[in-house]
């Protein structure tokens, strides 16, 4: 931490915090500017629109408050780390539906996170070394078909061959239906990644192209620098140049990239979840955002916004151990 200076540790701090803060503050207001009554949305359901329930519902839930006070026990609430209950499912707190979403969630985006970056990393590699080959055609190729190709129409298609015509895969959930109570865990692992590897799949086909682009651009730019000049004329090996010098090099501007998808990778991917009914924290938001479910739309998205800003902080404080030129105060 000899790059970094504390006064830039504290900035930094405080602008996360700000930022934090901003987030939280839109996360509050989005739900309410969308239109629509939850307290009547409930009682059409439940109690055949009756004036008086709805507006039951609504002292129940503290929305006859005025905005400004709704905002303030918002907040004093997530300061005590409490998310509220769910209007929809009521009285379930929020933190435990979104407890019980995050695992599914995390398992097929993290997954696919690492496997893209991996993939990437080494495809933009190879491509860039074999610049003008048959293999850099054919992966630069079907890199920008596939970034041109909407995710859902991707996802789908994987769905509908893989799935529904092959019937290899399962169509739809993140378990199979009626497994025994009381199954030990590490009998559910073969069929948890059965069901996650369609999702996992296309989460990664349509990632990796632009990562892949990325990093080929990135070790073709450094292969100009004067350095890399200087050590071929030096006589130093092509492997080892890539090692020593320039992949080090090529995979910091990904850095920030990874960094800031894993701490999205709690949101997880709403069309990938709702392609493939994965009950995972993207799905919990959709049917939230239907059911006008206040707390637990503003749980979710706190979740995520607190994880964002907390791996671009910490991107922000790792980089200079990557790149020692970096000096920041």
């Amino acid at each position: 931490m000899a790059n970094i200076k504390l006064s830039y540790i504290i900035r930094r701090i405080v602008s996360a915090v700000f930022t934090l803060w901003v987030a939280l503050t839109i996360n509050f207001l989005l739900p309410r500017m969308m239109g629509g009554d939850p307290a009547e949305y409930i009682a059409s359901t439940v109690a055949m629109g009756s004036q008086e329930y709805a507006a039951a519902l609504r002292e129940q839930f503290g929305l006859d408050k005025g905005i400004l006070e709704q905002y303030g026990r918002y907040l004093v609430q997530l300061c005590r780390g409490n998310l509220g209950i769910s209007f929809s499912i009521f009285p379930v707190p929020v933190s435990s539906i979104i407890t019980r979403a995050i695992p599914w969630t995390l398992l097929i985006v993290l997954s696919a996170t690492l496997i893209s970056f991996a993939s990437a990393w080494l495809l933009g590699t190879l491509a860039a070394l074999k610049q003008g080959k048959l293999f850099d055609q054919i992966t630069v190729g079907a890199a920008f078909y596939i970034q041109s190709t909407p995710y859902f129409f991707v996802g789908m298609l994987i769905l509908m061959g893989l799935s529904f015509y092959l019937g290899w895969f399962p169509m739809a959930h993140a378990m199979p239906v009626g497994i025994p109570e009381g199954t030990p865990w590490y009998r559910l692992i073969g069929p948890i990644c059965y069901h996650a590897f369609l999702p996992v799949l296309s989460l990664i086909v349509v990632s990796l192209a632009g990562r892949m682009v990325m990093m080929r651009s990135n070790i073709l730019q450094i292969f100009s620098e004067d350095y890399i000049t200087l050590a071929q004329a030096k006589g130093l090996k092509r492997s080892k140049i890539l090692m020593k010098y320039a992949l080090r090099n090529a995979l910091l501007p990904s850095f920030t990239g990874l960094m800031l998808s894993l701490g999205s990778a709690v949101g997880g991917a709403i069309t990938t979840e709702i392609i493939f009914s994965y009950p995972g924290i993207g799905l919990t938001i959709m049917n939230a955002i239907y059911n006008h479910d206040y707390p637990l739309i503003q749980g979710c998205f706190a979740i995520i916004a607190l994880c964002v800003v907390a791996m671009n902080l910490l991107a922000d404080l790792l980089y200079p151990l990557l790149d020692p030129r970096v000096a920041l105060s």
